[in-house]
């Protein structure tokens, strides 16, 4: 019996009886999503052993990170990786389960295991904390923004984005230079930095669709720039939802956000990253959210499911984000499978159905 043959027919009641019965864990809590109990993994008392019944995966919150079933009984047992047919035999007799004759003593090293086990948290991470904490940027006069008006673009309405969003968000827009002007807020609403969406075609042509805003103040250009990777764009304003709801979505744009508000008006738990890469200080804000699952939901960078340009695009999310935040967070992907998508299109941009559909058909990290 292989590994992913073994998980594939273990249900909830049976992972439960291994971790009641054979593993002397005490499940502390319990709802119709996850249960929690201490830690046996690594032998702890803590109750922060969290598993998750959708996906059937455990996380620790304490050491381990996340692991399936065989991870839980390895850490339990004691095993090395390279032992993991000693977890698979272990489970099979502890729940009396037949496998074809001649499988034990097969050995097998399944791709998840290895996986996690790249990743498990180091103390590097704990060491930084106070680094990245010590990090403030620096704070725009908001007066800046009395020179914009309060006009909403009919090509951002057209994509899906209503004028109650806009507000909320203080989108404004800037008539001398025909641009959609958004101002950016760190988490406690001081503004940051200020970007432009251009509407003039020549413009984007020429410089592209965002750029910082940037006017004459006196003799001198001042240009409202901040670091992106400093920030998230809309943690202020939906910090509450995403503690609440345990669950953060980041996508790359900020209009993608301000989609996500206008179908979920106040329950959006999206972020922006405002480019395809995490960086470690946007890592410590999402694991300072509240979060306990992260949904990652890029633009659909390929044209074929079996292309090597798709290929490349699941290789660039595994490594630049989600391999940085596997061993803390429960981590999904919204991958178009089913051809829902135009090329390059956000998940956000063909409509509420659409972004179900997907959310609906999301991917956990382990299987990606």
């Amino acid at each position: 019996m292989t590994a992913n043959e073994l998980k594939n027919m273990l249900t909830v009641d049976d992972i439960r009886d291994l971790l009641v019965n054979h593993m002397n864990a005490i499940i502390s809590s319990e709802d119709d999503d996850k249960w929690i109990s201490d830690t046996v993994c690594h032998h702890g008392d803590a109750q922060k052993l969290y598993f998750y019944k959708d996906s059937k995966q455990f996380h620790c919150y304490t050491n381990c990170g996340q692991l399936d079933i065989l991870g839980v009984v390895m850490g339990y047992k004691g095993y090395e990786p390279e032992e993991l047919q000693k977890a698979i035999n272990w489970i099979v007799i502890k729940l009396n389960l037949k496998p074809k004759r001649g499988e034990f003593g097969k050995k097998e090293m399944i791709s998840d295991w290895n996986f996690i086990n790249q990743f498990k948290m180091s103390k590097k991470s704990s060491d930084t904390r106070k680094e990245w904490e010590d990090i403030k940027l620096e704070e725009y006069d908001d007066s800046i923004l009395k020179i914009f008006q309060r006009l909403y673009s009919n090509e951002w309405i057209d994509e899906g984005i209503s004028r109650d969003s806009m507000k909320k968000y203080n989108i404004l827009y800037c008539a001398h230079q025909s641009k959609i002007i958004i101002p950016h807020y760190d988490i406690n609403n001081r503004l940051v930095g200020i970007r432009g969406r251009a509407l003039d075609e020549k413009e984007i042509e020429a410089f592209g669709k965002y750029a910082p805003f940037s006017t004459w103040e006196g003799s001198k250009i001042i240009t409202y720039s901040h670091p992106l990777g400093k920030n998230l764009y809309g943690l202020n304003m939906n910090k509450d939802t995403i503690r609440e709801k345990r669950k953060i979505m980041l996508v790359e744009a900020e209009k993608s956000v301000l989609q996500c508000e206008t179908m979920f008006p106040d329950e959006n738990f999206t972020v922006a990253l405002c480019g395809s890469n995490l960086s470690d200080f946007q890592k410590h804000m999402i694991l300072e959210s509240g979060a306990e699952e992260v949904i990652i939901a890029l633009d659909k960078q390929f044209q074929g499911m079996y292309s090597k340009e798709c290929q490349e695009w699941a290789d660039h999310i595994r490594s630049k984000i989600a391999s940085k935040l596997a061993p803390y967070l429960r981590v999904s992907i919204l991958w178009d499978r089913q051809g829902l998508l135009p090329y390059k299109a956000s998940p956000t941009d063909c409509g509420l159905k659409t972004l179900l559909k997907l959310m609906d058909d999301k991917i956990y990290i382990e299987t990606f």
